[in-house]
This record gives structure tokens, sequence and C-alpha cells, in this order.
């Protein structure tokens, strides 16, 4: 072998695909994403592991315990006004959030996958959607025909 032989390659510089996002269905027509860099762990939990505390939030189903402590599990579709799925389903899909210091568990009825996108081309999601709901949202952006909804978990942690 000489030094002729010895092809150097050229790495081409990266591009920023953007942030990953976690795609959630929360229901025919509603898709919504949270940050990757929020989630702990997404695992499929059979209904009767969630114990129901009487008397709190609607938007609670109650407590799980995830590596040996006890969170609170909120059924995200409610947050925004939709039909529950929980009467429906026999296993959620559940998404450990952490921000700061809260860890909750969010219910959804599908995670599709992930996502990348720039944030800076989050756009205001006040003219596309209820404004019930815009208090939960840092706002949407478009990926083909399918309007995302950006969650804010940090507006979702202070229902607690």
């Amino acid at each position: 072998m000489n030094a002729s032989d010895i092809k150097l390659s050229v790495s081409e510089p990266q591009i920023n695909l953007g942030d990953g996002y976690l795609q959630l269905k929360l229901n025919a027509s509603t898709i919504a994403v949270l940050l990757v860099n929020l989630t702990q762990e997404v695992f499929v939990l059979p209904h009767e592991l969630i114990t129901p505390i009487p008397n709190i939030s609607k938007f609670i189903l109650g407590l799980i315990n995830w590596h040996n402590r006890a969170i609170w599990v909120v059924d995200l579709p409610r947050i925004f006004g939709l039909e529950s799925q929980t009467s429906r389903l026999r296993h959620y899909n559940i998404i450990v959030i952490r921000h700061e210091t809260e860890t909750i568990g969010l219910m959804v009825p599908e995670v599709k996958g992930t996502i990348r996108f720039n944030s800076g081309n989050i756009e205001s999601a006040s003219e596309r959607v209820s404004p019930d709901i815009i208090p939960y949202l840092e706002g949407c952006i478009w990926r083909g025909d399918e309007l995302n909804l950006v969650l804010s978990i940090q507006a979702i942690l202070k229902l607690f």
C-alpha cells in the first residue's frame, strides 16, 4: 500500500435539522408535539394500574408508580376540550415528562413518532384553534397539510 492508495474523506458540514419533537395524536383530527428532551419514557400501561383519586381535577386520571415514585397522570385530550378516550381504552399510552423538578405522565390515545423542525418556525396558534387551549400551547407548525400544536409543558404543569 502506498500513499496514493489512501483516500481522505471530507465530511460535509452537518445541516441543523431542528429540534426533535414527539408527535401525538389526540383525536382523529388533532395532532400535538412536545420536545423530545422533556420526555423521560414512553410506555403502554393497563388502565387498572392507574389509581384514581376522588375529588380532583377532571384532567387528572390518577397516580401511577413510576420507578418507585408516585406521579400524576393527566388526560391530555381532555385538557384540550376533546372527548376523553379513557372509557374505550384498556391500555393507555403514557408519556412521562420532566421539566425542572416536576415529573408527570401524559395519557394520549396514540404516539405517532418523532419529527424534527426548527423552533423558529413555530407560528401563533391564536387564529387556528379554540381560545380555550391557547394557554397550553407555544404555538403551532405546519408539516405538509398537517397542523401540529406545540405543547407548553410549563402551562400544563401549572394545572397541578
